[in-house]
């Protein structure tokens, strides 16, 4: 069972690593934190709909963003590259 202290931490970090990778961010119109990934955008309810799927080793992130927010193929590699950094 996740905890909602886990998912929220999650989020967090998924932010702090966006930002650390300069990647601008931003509040929605409701208020939703989001990364801006130049063209699109991931606001912090696509990120907590991929957790905690997009951790497990064979994990598509490519796949878990178009089921959570499709149209959004310029998000892709950026959320690899910041699920690879968090993994540590």
């Amino acid at each position: 069972m996740m905890s909602q202290e886990s998912i929220e931490t999650f989020i967090d970090e998924v932010l702090r690593i966006a930002k650390e990778f300069h990647h601008p961010m931003e509040r929605n119109r409701s208020g939703l934190r989001q990364i801006d990934f130049g063209h699109k955008k991931l606001h912090e309810d696509h990120i907590r709909r991929l957790y905690p799927a997009v951790l497990e080793p064979a994990a598509s992130v490519s796949k878990l963003i178009d089921w959570v927010a499709p149209g959004r193929p310029c998000t892709h590699k950026p959320m690899r590259e910041i699920i690879v950094k968090y993994k540590g």
